[in-house]
């Protein structure tokens, strides 16, 4: 089970979703219904014909930029998301890959660094993601246990310092701190606003492009219109939740890490 602390922003995040929803998918069907009859009424004794032949096209013009511009930061967002992920996976399994390497250091040492990986693993499991998730930051406890095991490697004397393993477990411990440097940035990454500007903006002109069309009959034209927002709300949906990976009922937690922990037992019982 996940600490008390990620299961109150797990909690928080699916109701700020639910109302994200709400605001971004339901209420735009709702005022679109309402600019059909606004503009049914105020636009039914200008129509005149040809308004449509005249409308549509620029209208088909308008919704495919915006639909290139959507789709493409859809899959933006997703990679990201997925870098994001395969990201912390790889942190996590070079730190099973060092805690195996420990076995060929001297006992002294191999405890040591054994105790220092740990520490830094629950660490991250227990204080770092949650901080993440809320600010952005990094737990002070990882912070001194990557210090430490710099301290505890820098320490060794130097008839096994310049072991081809140690420098192997080196060049792994480069890696784990690249990664988690990473993680950390991605934690705190933020989608520019002016994407954001274009996403509503190019929203809004598509749905009151589609209000100016008319139809004999209202209520496939509002229909119609509804069922274009909600598309089009379902996406922005999508880009707002996968946009920030380490937050919402869709951020991504620190299985790898607990796996990693698995792993170690397993190490310390000859296996």
């Amino acid at each position: 089970m996940p600490p008390r602390g990620r299961q109150s922003l797990l909690i928080g995040g699916i109701v700020n979703t639910i109302l994200l929803g709400l605001l971004v998918i339901v209420a735009p069907a709702v005022l679109s219904g309402l600019c059909v009859l606004a503009s049914r009424r105020f636009l039914h004794k200008e129509v005149r014909e040809g308004h449509n032949d005249v409308l549509v096209p620029i209208f088909l013009t308008a919704g495919t930029i915006y639909a290139v511009m959507l789709g493409f930061l859809v899959v933006v967002v997703w990679e990201a998301y997925g870098d994001a992920k395969e990201n912390l996976t790889a942190e996590a399994a070079t730190l099973t890959t060092m805690y195996r390497m420990t076995y060929a250091m001297a006992p002294p040492e191999r405890k040591a660094m054994r105790e220092h990986l740990r520490g830094y693993t629950e660490a991250v499991i227990h204080k770092e993601w949650t901080i993440q998730a809320k600010t952005g930051g990094a737990a002070v406890e990882a912070r001194d246990q990557i210090a430490n095991l710099y301290k505890a490697f820098l320490g060794l004397p130097h008839d096994e310092a310049v072991l081809p393993i140690n420098y192997e477990f080196l060049a792994q411990f480069s890696l784990m701190a690249s990664a988690r440097d990473k993680r950390r940035l991605q934690s705190s990454e933020e989608f520019p606003w002016l994407l954001w500007f274009g996403l509503i903006g190019g929203a809004a002109i598509t749905i009151s492009m589609s209000c100016m069309l008319y139809m004999d009959k209202g209520w496939p034209h509002i229909v119609m219109s509804g069922v274009l927002c909600v598309m089009i709300g379902m996406l922005l949906f999508i880009t707002v939740v996968l946009s920030k990976p380490f937050k919402g009922p869709l951020a991504l937690q620190p299985e790898a890490f607990e796996h990693a922990n698995v792993v170690f037992d397993a190490v310390d019982a000859g296996h």
